[in-house]
């Protein structure tokens, strides 16, 4: 009777032991195969869920997020998680949205298994983002999106495509189609590129300089801004830039304007700045034409270069070394455009600028936004701690003048205080 006694509780020891262990092993695997199929910040299932689960789809909804990098670098990445998991939580919550994915980054994904009126969801959805906030300091955060639509396999390509058309448009929301202006727009490339080639070949690629004043109102600098002219009129660059960037045409203009400008101010007793991406530092033969002509220049100390583009900058060492070589010179550096798209303050502590332009967006809207309004102040602040001058650009009427001014804004640009001009005095 003993012995059977000893035996069961033996038997119990095991058995228990078993039990354990394979309780344990069920409790392991559990977070793992969450990790792999749900977003850790937001609960949500993941990109790998979104693609399995794609075969069943009649319908695909893309949420993307506007310049939401802005709110990681200004207010911290824990303040843009915050927004993220409970912006996350509010589109959830909409009915007839039952399968919403995290697609990474600041990218949702919604896929419908019947088919529905989309546009009608992504109305409701851009309600829901339009209407969210946050407060921190008792600044109000909020976040703007794009939505792309998508009825047509492959789902994610053309819902990829709508939303890049979308957010090149402007447009709140796109429904992918076949028609969505992209041959027209080969058309217009086409003659772009077609008078861009007519220009550098008749010589018409013309510098034109707009004046930038300090507090007493007197001109500080100017700045050399690209013009292509057509008969009597002077085409700007919103016209041809963006397109001329995506051809070798770019590096030919950039050529002619840093040689154009170094000519013309050879002789005017006054500081100018020429614009420069990163992409042309990379280029040898711009490279070699800036030094060359910086060389030549009776006055280096006048030379601004001024680098736009920042956020492309993938080797701050190379750079680096541009600046060491241009500053021994006498030459200033600054940053155009601070507090656009991906700007932060990092790369003011890697390039070490003279010059901090504020970006346009940020001044056109300073007096009805205060997100707006807390930036350039925040731009401000840096720049006189760290001893930069602080230049707003598109300040276009004496409101503004006067508001920055409070603010210590040290100079301006815009049309307030002049246009760009072929010739200066």
């Amino acid at each position: 009777m003993v012995f059977y006694i000893i035996i069961g509780f033996f038997v119990g020891l095991i058995v228990g032991w078993y039990i354990s262990t394979k309780n344990t092993k069920h409790q392991k695997q559990q977070p793992i195969t969450q990790h792999i199929t749900l977003d850790s910040l937001t609960g949500l299932p993941n990109r790998m869920e979104f693609f399995k689960h794609l075969k069943k789809a009649k319908g695909v909804i893309l949420i993307d997020l506007d310049d939401f990098s802005i709110i990681n670098n200004v207010y911290s990445k824990d303040i843009g998680d915050e927004v993220l998991q409970k912006i996350s939580k509010k589109i959830s919550n909409i009915e007839h949205i039952d399968n919403l994915y995290r697609m990474g980054g600041d990218e949702f994904a919604v896929i419908f298994e019947e088919e529905k009126e989309l546009k009608e969801v992504a109305n409701v959805i851009l309600q829901v983002i339009d209407d969210f906030y946050i407060k921190k300091d008792n600044i109000l955060i909020q976040v703007s999106a794009t939505i792309a639509i998508s009825y047509t396999k492959p789902f994610i390509e053309t819902a990829d495509l709508a939303l890049k058309y979308g957010k090149k448009k402007k447009l709140n929301i796109v429904v992918y189609s076949e028609n969505l202006g992209l041959f027209k727009e080969d058309e217009v490339f086409l003659d772009v590129i077609r008078r861009l080639k007519i220009a550098i070949k008749e010589n018409k690629v013309v510098p034109f300089f707009q004046c930038i004043k300090d507090n007493n109102g007197d001109i500080a600098q100017y700045e050399a801004l690209i013009r292509i002219q057509e008969g009597d009129k002077f085409v700007p660059p919103a016209v041809f830039l963006d397109i001329a960037k995506r051809t070798k045409i770019y590096s030919e203009l950039t050529a002619i304007m840093v040689q154009k400008t170094f000519l013309y101010m050879k002789n005017k007793q006054v500081n100018f700045s020429i614009n420069l991406s990163y992409d042309d530092i990379l280029n040898h033969r711009i490279y070699k034409i800036i030094l060359d002509e910086i060389n030549r220049f009776p006055d280096p100390g006048r030379i601004i270069v001024e680098f736009v583009e920042t956020e492309a900058i993938e080797n701050f060492d190379y750079i680096k070394n541009f600046i060491d070589t241009i500053r021994q010179k006498g030459c200033k550096i600054a940053i155009d455009d601070f507090g656009s798209g991906y700007n932060n303050f990092t790369y003011l502590e890697k390039l070490k600028p003279d010059i901090v332009k504020i970006d346009g967006s940020l001044i056109q809207t300073l007096l009805s936004s205060d997100n707006s309004s807390f930036l350039v102040q925040t731009i401000i602040n840096f720049c006189q701690k760290n001893g930069i001058i602080s230049v707003a650009e598109y300040v276009s009427h004496r409101e503004i003048y006067m508001a920055l001014k409070e603010m210590g804004v040290d100079e301006y640009q815009g049309f307030y205080f002049c246009k760009p001009a072929k010739e200066i005095k």
